[in-house]
């Protein structure tokens, strides 16, 4: 028995103390590409959002012109996202909506980080890739 004791011993030594909880994740191969976000498709999701969300953005004057220029352009890509925006020109603002069609849940927030980028003269089709 003072042999397996050594032995047992021994193991404990060579496992540094880091390291003492690892096991072997089955579901993390060699395969997996760690950095790829995978799409997330109406089918995920077919019931849609249970609540709206909302997020509203001020723009300077200045760029009042341009966004009104590019306004169909932001308008038809959220659209196929199921996305809803308005632009108010009295106010100064941009607001975007999830509406019953929207099916993916972290879209507004991409749709609220473009309304930012538009709102900080970013061109519109450069905000767009936001959205992808």
């Amino acid at each position: 028995s003072d042999t397996m004791a050594e032995e047992e011993q021994a193991n404990v030594v060579t496992v540094s103390k880091n390291k003492k909880h690892r096991k072997d994740k089955p579901w993390d191969h060699d395969g997996i590409d760690h950095w790829n976000i995978p799409k997330f498709e109406k089918e995920e999701n077919p019931g849609g959002l249970v609540d709206e969300s909302s997020f509203a953005v001020l723009f300077p004057k200045y760029r009042e012109k341009y966004l009104r220029e590019s306004w169909p352009l932001v308008t038809k890509t959220l659209k196929e996202h199921g996305i809803r925006c308005e632009l108010n020109l009295v106010e100064g603002s941009m607001s975007v909506f999830t509406t019953r069609k929207t099916y993916d849940p972290y879209i507004i927030i991409k749709a609220r980080d473009l309304i930012k980028l538009l709102s900080r003269s970013v061109p519109a089709p450069q905000a767009l890739k936001v959205l992808q």
